[in-house]
């Protein structure tokens, strides 16, 4: 929601990201994944998400739907961060 002067009066409730789709992200940005509960991280395969999800799937439905390895199995406040490949 936007007052008259275009402030931002209330938080968006979803994530915002510049590429809103696998298939709109450049491919020298690597997705990186963080646990929620135990603060592993690791990259993510991108065609490997592209094959279980579909290349369409939104960047800010990722985190719900993955899950960390074993023993952890977490699947709950799990984050999406993008980075760029050095040149």
């Amino acid at each position: 929601m936007r007052h008259d002067r275009s402030i931002e009066l209330a938080p968006s409730a979803r994530p915002h990201f510049e590429y809103e789709t696998l298939s709109a992200l450049p491919e020298w940005f690597v997705i990186v994944a963080r646990c929620g509960a135990c603060g592993h991280e690791d990259e993510l395969d991108r065609r490997a998400i592209g094959r279980r999800f579909g290349t369409n799937v939104e960047l800010a439905t990722l985190p719900i739907r993955l899950r960390c390895r074993p023993p952890c199995g977490n699947r709950v406040g799990n984050r999406l961060f993008l980075r760029k490949l050095a040149r």
